[in-house]
């Protein structure tokens, strides 16, 4: 069984576990023959009003909304108001990154202006889906209508967190990288999170808060926001670990090639990916990268993690 296999079925697991009935739309239901979708051309415009992405297909405009609870659609007409979906249906296909395996859902109204496809999506936060959207029975798209979207579902709240630990990077009292004393702790400075290595250092905030927030925010110190290059190399531009990474290991938690966590396969190891450190499971994931860096620097991007500079 291969890497790649193993990956792809964590996520097939994952998303076979929802209890929402699936939709084929090459069968007949209850008698009535699938339809055929328009195929317009969708073409983006603004964010709607539910802060989804907003595309328009024929005389209608639709907004996708895609959240770690489910999938939402609302649909609009040229000038922006609501149009009733209490008569409509559809069904959502999706597919988790580069992952050939496709998921479909349906979709059915909400009771609140909307369709919705309730299914968890919690598993994959920061994961990109590419969807693929079928409704039917809207008053301006007799035969259907087809709307295609890629987007990313939103972190979790401990992703967010990892992700601040990792731009914030030293503890402003100690001038230790986070994660060297065990889990950061935060304090909050003028509705402002200052992450410290250890409740020691909590004293010292209290007592002068400025001081401690605008360590924490206007850091000048370019070694601040790199990781050294010069450490025990296990192969070419491949190199073991230091205390120095633990906060970037933190942030970025899973292996970008295997979708693993770091510490599955005895590492984390970090490659040289165009001057960038990506921490890896196991140096066999090391080719990959460096074939296409910029792919997995934006799969990272994508996550909310932010590669540091190597140096």
């Amino acid at each position: 069984m291969t890497r790649n296999f193993v990956a792809l079925l964590a996520i097939t697991t994952l998303l076979a576990a929802s209890t929402h009935a699936q939709t084929d739309w090459g069968e007949h239901r209850q008698g009535v023959p699938a339809p055929r979708p328009s195929t317009a051309r969708t073409t983006t415009s603004d964010s709607g009003p539910h802060g989804g992405s907003l595309k328009q297909a024929g005389e209608l405009q639709f907004e996708t909304v895609v959240s770690r609870r489910g999938i939402n659609v609302f649909v609009y007409d040229r000038d922006g108001k609501a149009v009733a979906v209490t008569r409509a249906r559809g069904a959502v296909s999706l597919r988790v990154d580069e992952h050939s395996k496709r998921y479909h859902y349906d979709l059915l109204p909400d009771g609140k202006g909307g369709l919705t496809a309730p299914v968890d999506l919690s598993k994959v936060s920061g994961r990109q889906l590419e969807l693929e959207i079928k409704l039917m029975g809207l008053p301006a798209a007799a035969g259907g209508v087809v709307v295609r979207e890629a987007a990313t579902v939103p972190p979790s709240e401990a992703q967010l967190t990892a992700a601040a630990i990792a731009r914030q990077k030293i503890c402003p009292v100690m001038d230790e990288p986070l994660g060297s004393m065990g889990t950061p702790v935060k304090v909050v400075v003028d509705d402002r999170p200052i992450y410290l290595c250890c409740k020691g250092c909590i004293k010292k905030v209290k007592a002068e808060p400025a001081k401690y927030l605008a360590l924490a925010y206007d850091r000048t110190n370019p070694s601040s926001q790199s990781v050294p290059a010069n450490g025990d190399q296990v192969r070419e531009g491949v190199f073991k670990v230091s205390k120095v990474d633990q906060p970037f290991i933190a942030a970025q938690q899973k292996c970008p090639v295997m979708d693993e966590p770091l510490q599955a396969m005895g590492g984390p190891y970090k490659v040289n990916a165009d001057g960038k450190a990506i921490y890896i499971c196991c140096p066999g994931c090391a080719k990959r990268i460096q074939a296409d860096p910029k792919k997995f620097l934006g799969i990272l991007e994508s996550q909310g993690v932010s590669a540091p500079a190597m140096r």
